[in-house]
């Protein structure tokens, strides 16, 4: 495709946009996937480019979440490494996708995210009164499971992130969005990196989507901390349930 400045235009408010949601809620790709791929971008390369401008919005956001004190670094190192190596292990498969293997891949993950919206948060148990002292064997095998999803597809991993996070630690949402940011982080820059090597990334746009990302993450990351939980357990429930009648809508379609 041929970049015009509208292109240009579009892929930062994608990215602004896109950020915003997945810094409070999650299910920013739901969105930002499908108008680049609309724009002009092959689906593999839409899920490289993606990337980059997730890395930058979730790094801004999880920084702000951070300094306000936010970020518990002791669930963070225990998480860190399962996290890491998913990310290894998906980034192995991701690299591979070619374009129709991914698009079944993300119909799969629509109806996943869909499912997950009408769970009741505390189907497996109620969350603990505080947080593990150390990582347990089916804590690691959980956030192991996410991070090669996330690796592969992103698309709804961050519900994926905010059910395993409350139900394992059973913190305060706010808490949760910024172990979720920066837990993210880690398996999206090995991802990228991943596919960046393989050439599935429009570098030109993918700054241009970064720098709306970044932009939004520091904004939502101020709403955060001025709102408090209450609005982010708020956004999390229209966001879910908006993101799954998207993607129920999108299964529908794509079978006519």
């Amino acid at each position: 495709m041929e970049p015009t400045l509208g292109i240009y235009a579009a892929f930062f408010v994608v990215g602004c946009a896109a950020s915003m949601l997945n810094s409070i809620a999650g299910g920013g790709s739901v969105f930002s996937l499908p108008v680049m791929i609309f724009l002009g971008l092959p689906p593999t390369i839409a899920n490289g480019t993606n990337r980059i401008g997730l890395i930058v919005g979730n790094l801004s956001s999880a920084y702000n979440l951070h300094k306000h004190g936010y970020l518990n670094k002791k669930i963070l190192l225990q998480l860190s490494m399962p996290s890491l190596l998913g990310a290894f292990a998906g980034v192995f498969f991701v690299v591979q996708l070619n374009d129709k293997v991914f698009q079944a891949i993300l119909a799969l993950a629509i109806a996943l995210v869909a499912i997950m919206s009408g769970l009741k948060k505390d189907i497996l148990g109620k969350p603990p009164k505080a947080p593990p002292e150390h990582c347990t064997k089916m804590g690691f095998l959980g956030f192991f499971l996410v991070a090669i999803y996330g690796s592969i597809v992103q698309v709804g991993v961050g519900f994926l992130q905010i059910f395993a996070l409350r139900r394992y630690t059973g913190l305060e949402m706010i808490q949760v969005n910024a172990l979720k940011n920066t837990l993210t982080t880690i398996f999206l820059i090995i991802s990228t990196a991943g596919l960046a090597i393989a050439g599935k990334v429009d570098w030109p746009l993918a700054i241009v989507t970064a720098l709306g990302a970044s932009f939004g993450g520091f904004l939502s990351s101020l709403l955060q901390c001025k709102k408090g939980n209450k609005f982010v357990e708020r956004t999390v429930q229209l966001a879910t349930v908006a993101v799954a009648i998207k993607m129920i809508y999108d299964v529908i379609a794509s079978l006519f």
